[in-house]
């Protein structure tokens, strides 16, 4: 039986770095951050004129430039920038969620982050007259209960990483290691 390919992690030392992009790198992750502030830009700069056709010609120049200095930023950056990210995000993640030995209080701390998200989606789900009544209140809590439950999941570590990983294999089983000295 294979293991799905989400849950493969090769041993750290299977992790080839790659050469460093150099400045090709720097300049397309520069274009592509610049890209995502064109259209707001835009929009300011279409209030300094006073002419409809030269607010829509000033928009529209803004609007089309932030996909075409995307396309840009992905050509400059090419492969090597590509094999880069690729290489420093696995590395952060290894690094991250690496197995290790975890303290009993740092894992009983996980848990409870792990187990307190489900409380208020329950209440929403089940109780909706127990929370706010505002639908942006609902969605903050429902994100934030989101973003406690992920970092849980880095707070217990990389053996939890392999248990919750044995949910979804068949043939995985629990194994208890007993006490010294008890039987």
């Amino acid at each position: 039986m294979s293991v799905p390919l989400f849950f493969h992690r090769p041993p750290a030392s299977d992790i080839k770095r790659p050469e460093n992009p150099g400045i090709r790198f720097y300049v397309g992750l520069v274009i592509f951050i610049i890209s995502f502030f064109m259209l707001p830009t835009g929009l300011v700069l279409k209030e300094f004129v006073k002419s409809q056709f030269m607010k829509d010609f000033v928009l529209g120049i803004f609007w089309i430039s932030a996909p075409l200095m995307k396309i840009v930023s992905v050509a400059i950056l090419g492969k090597p920038s590509y094999a880069w990210i690729n290489y420093k995000m696995r590395y952060i993640f290894f690094k991250v969620a690496k197995p290790h030995h975890i303290t009993p209080l740092r894992y009983n701390i996980g848990l409870v982050l792990f187990m307190l998200p489900f409380l208020p989606n329950y209440m929403i789900s089940l109780m909706p007259h127990l929370l706010p009544i505002s639908i942006q209140a609902r969605y903050i809590i429902v994100v934030f209960s989101d973003l406690v439950f992920i970092a849980s999941l880095f707070v217990l570590g990389g053996d939890f990483w392999d248990k919750l990983r044995a949910l979804f294999i068949y043939k995985a089983k629990a194994k208890f290691e007993k006490a010294h000295g008890k039987d």
